[in-house]
């Protein structure tokens, strides 16, 4: 009866000990509800952003309204100042007659004397009337000396008037162009902000995004397993009940016995005191009480052995049964859970159809739009390495003629250094294993041509490459 009792309380003790933790797959509920929280939360500075882009594209028409007006309003002063410029010129042809036609006339004076012209003029008339008119022409031709002589000072006066404004128009003139080159500025400076912000929130939330994927096939997998150690654990506890009943039969079958045999003592018992009652019956009453009870005695003798043989045979198959319970139990507990990791990305992303989301005039723009298979939203040129990784493509430090060269934070670039902040990304047109240099088609608002293509020849060595 102990030994079955113990071997009982092995087997729970076993099944209890073979219990895991079955609170592993929902470790991963909060973790996801986390990145849920994270992408929300981008998702709204997105939003956020998103308000501001439109805000500033309103605030890019009202410039470019202002441009346009500024553009009108300069063609008109070029039109004036041709105008102008025109008027000049006709004054200072009739200038020039004007002196002309005054020197002309001072020299006759000085030649031949104004007052002998007046005397000859009177000498020479043939009537009074015609003295009187004839003075009344000298009189006129002087008048109309010194009104030419006023006149003139009049023209040359208003020649410079207008030569003055024609230059405070010049000066007004490049002062809009001045004006309209920095507005033109701030709105590219604005439009690449912009850009680079849109894209840094897309970047973040594609990697929450990943993450989360990862956790849920992580979660999947934890509670794949969680749903195989609970079957084990279900057949283990069907194991148990039913070696408690196998015991709890063999208990009630030996109870039986022990009772029958017990009930069998207290019968020969009592006959042996009914005997000894009549134990001065004849002496071959006597013998024949002596042989009964010698019958009985082994009759006893041989219940309880076999007794005991029974409840040797119930503890042997007790202790059986625990063992392989035990070593079932053990081999369960050996047997390491391991929770499957999230494979790496199978392919690459196809980004050939996306279209070139990057400012014009940025280096990103001209990387995409040679290399179509580049990625839209891979944020700065420093950025563009992990972002690649991130979408399956080959990334490494091996140089290859079509691939797309990354620089660093003020990484060197040939004869000048990559932007402190945002890096630098290039197209690789050609690699020379023999001196380890490569040369680049690039494009950038530093560079003469923004757009590019603009070559250069560099070191190839401490690069990253992205392979298509």
């Amino acid at each position: 009866m102990k030994k079955s009792l113990l071997s009982a309380l092995l087997v729970c003790t076993i099944a209890v000990s073979a219990v895991p933790n079955i609170a592993l797959a929902d470790t991963y509920d909060q973790q996801i509800q986390e990145k849920d929280q994270k992408i929300s939360e981008l998702q709204g500075k997105q939003s956020d952003v998103q308000t501001q882009i439109n805000e500033l594209t309103n605030e890019i028409a009202t410039v470019s309204d202002k441009v346009k007006t500024l553009e009108a309003k300069q063609e008109q002063l070029n039109t004036d100042t041709m105008k102008l410029q025109d008027k000049i010129a006709v004054l200072k042809v009739r200038i020039a007659k004007r002196n002309e036609v005054i020197k002309s006339q001072a020299r006759d004076t000085q030649v031949k004397g104004q007052a002998s012209n007046y005397v000859s003029a009177v000498l020479e008339a043939d009537s009074l009337s015609d003295v009187v008119g004839r003075v009344q022409a000298m009189s006129t031709m002087v008048k109309a000396n010194h009104s030419l002589m006023e006149q003139q000072k009049a023209d040359e006066k208003s020649v410079e008037q207008k030569v003055k404004d024609n230059e405070a128009k010049v000066a007004e003139v490049k002062a809009n162009q001045a004006e309209l080159e920095t507005q033109k500025n701030e709105i590219a400076n604005k439009q690449a902000e912009l850009n680079v912000v849109k894209a840094n929130y897309a970047a973040e939330q594609a990697t929450a995004e990943q993450d989360k994927s990862k956790l849920k096939k992580q979660q999947e997998a934890a509670k794949a397993e969680q749903a195989r150690i609970l079957k084990q654990q279900q057949e283990a506890e069907k194991a148990r009940k039913a070696e408690e009943a196998r015991q709890a039969k063999e208990a009630a079958k030996a109870q039986k016995a022990f009772e029958a045999s017990q009930a069998k003592a207290a019968a020969e018992e009592a006959a042996k005191a009914e005997k000894e009652a009549t134990a001065e019956a004849s002496s071959s009453s006597k013998v024949e009480e002596s042989s009964t009870t010698a019958s009985s005695s082994t009759a006893v003798s041989s219940s309880s052995s076999k007794q005991e043989d029974s409840s040797t045979t119930t503890s042997s198959s007790a202790t059986n049964t625990t063992e392989t319970s035990t070593n079932d139990t053990s081999s369960s507990e050996d047997t390491e859970v391991t929770v499957p990791s999230t494979p790496s990305t199978g392919g690459k992303v196809d980004h050939t159809g996306e279209g070139n989301m990057y400012a014009y005039g940025q280096c990103t723009w001209y990387v995409k739009s040679v290399a179509p298979w580049a990625g839209t939203y891979w944020g700065n040129g420093c950025q563009w390495g992990a972002s690649a990784a991130a979408d399956g493509f080959q990334v490494d430090g091996t140089p290859a003629a079509g691939a797309i060269v990354s620089f660093a934070q003020g990484q060197s670039v040939g004869t000048w250094n990559a932007d402190s902040t945002y890096g630098h990304v290039a197209y690789v047109q050609s690699y020379n294993a023999s001196n380890n240099t490569i040369t680049i088609t690039q494009g950038g608002m530093g560079f003469s041509n923004p757009g590019g293509p603009n070559t250069a020849t560099l070191s190839a060595a401490g690069l990253t490459y992205i392979h298509p």
